[in-house]
């Protein structure tokens, strides 16, 4: 945990240091960015936590690496979340449409024996914002 307060210090160091150098010069938008990686964090957090279901399992239980590559589980493809902000929404073969708030709620029903979360929970805003930071982080 200590090695994890050190990274995120030393994130938000590096954000106030290349925001100036790209623009971000007020302190409302060096706030903002630091609010956002905060946000970031605790949806990582969320991410490992086994709070989510009743297995005792985190989402990192079959999405390794914290999501970031795909791998085989069993004859399950485990596919990587690093790019799966555009896969969404998408079409099923049976023609239901499946938003990446579905998906989150599929897997914490059916693989983690949770609950489902609102759309508009704070919790789930949290899972897509580190899912869309994966994505986000792998295209530079």
């Amino acid at each position: 945990m200590r090695v994890a307060k050190w990274m995120l210090f030393a994130s938000l160091c590096s954000i106030a240091g290349i925001g100036v150098a790209a623009g971000i010069s007020t302190p409302s938008q060096v706030q903002a960015h630091v609010e956002l990686r905060r946000a970031e964090y605790a949806g990582r957090n969320l991410f490992h936590s086994p709070d989510l279901g009743s297995h005792g399992i985190s989402c990192d239980n079959c999405h390794v690496d914290g999501g970031r590559f795909s791998h085989r589980l069993g004859n399950h493809r485990i596919p990587s979340l690093a790019s799966i902000k555009n896969a969404f929404p998408m079409v099923s073969s049976n023609g239901q449409i499946t938003t990446l708030e579905s998906q989150i709620n599929q897997c914490l029903v059916h693989r983690m024996n949770g609950r489902p979360l609102p759309a508009s929970s704070r919790r789930m805003a949290l899972l897509e914002l580190y899912i869309r930071h994966l994505s986000h982080f792998h295209e530079r």
